[in-house]
């Protein structure tokens, strides 16, 4: 992996299902630390459009060319609103990394969507149609899936973006920023 290449953290703050809206942030990274560029925008609570908001996002900043990797925390941003990797990926051409500290669990994931949602297997598709690989970061495990890299390419980005412990520094930082404005706007 070349030194200092820029990679987009993006994480969600804190929600209710009484709100309809969650924050959530993109930190882009220059790393192993460099913080080039914040934004923010929204979601629906359980909706749709977390791949296109974060398309546009990307847009809209004109980070495209400018990035080596989209980092999300887990696949889901509010809830269930699930991010098509496979489209992002297509659309950015930059390759797009889950991260989890704990391996999903597809059969509750599954159960969850059935009862909740209409469209509940197109759903569990975008979660559950990649193979998530367990790998050592930092000071502890961490849970990747990835679609435009293969797992040596992730295991790069991922270890190269933690500083301590073993969350990735664009996703502690997206994930502060959201949860900030996020309490600011209640």
């Amino acid at each position: 992996m070349k030194p200092h290449i820029r990679v987009l953290g993006i994480d969600d703050g804190p929600f209710t299902f009484a709100r309809k809206r969650c924050t959530f942030a993109g930190v882009m990274v220059r790393l192993p630390a460099y913080v080039e560029k914040v934004a923010v925008s929204n979601v629906g609570v359980d909706g749709a459009d977390s791949t296109d908001k974060i398309m546009e996002m990307v847009e809209q900043n004109r980070w495209g060319k400018l990035l080596h990797a989209i980092l999300l925390d887990g696949a889901a941003l509010a809830g269930f609103n699930i991010v098509d990797i496979d489209g992002l990926y297509e659309i950015t051409g930059v390759p797009v990394i889950t991260v989890t500290s704990e391996r999903p669990d597809n059969e509750s994931i599954g159960a969850a969507l059935r009862h909740h949602f209409e469209d509940w297997q197109e759903r569990y598709h975008m979660l559950a149609s990649r193979e998530v690989h367990g790998i050592s970061a930092g000071d502890g495990r961490l849970y990747v899936s990835f679609v435009g890299t293969d797992l040596k390419g992730a295991k790069e980005v991922v270890r190269g973006s933690i500083i301590r412990g073993h969350t990735p520094e664009p996703l502690r930082l997206a994930h502060m920023i959201a949860r900030e404005v996020e309490r600011s706007n209640r």
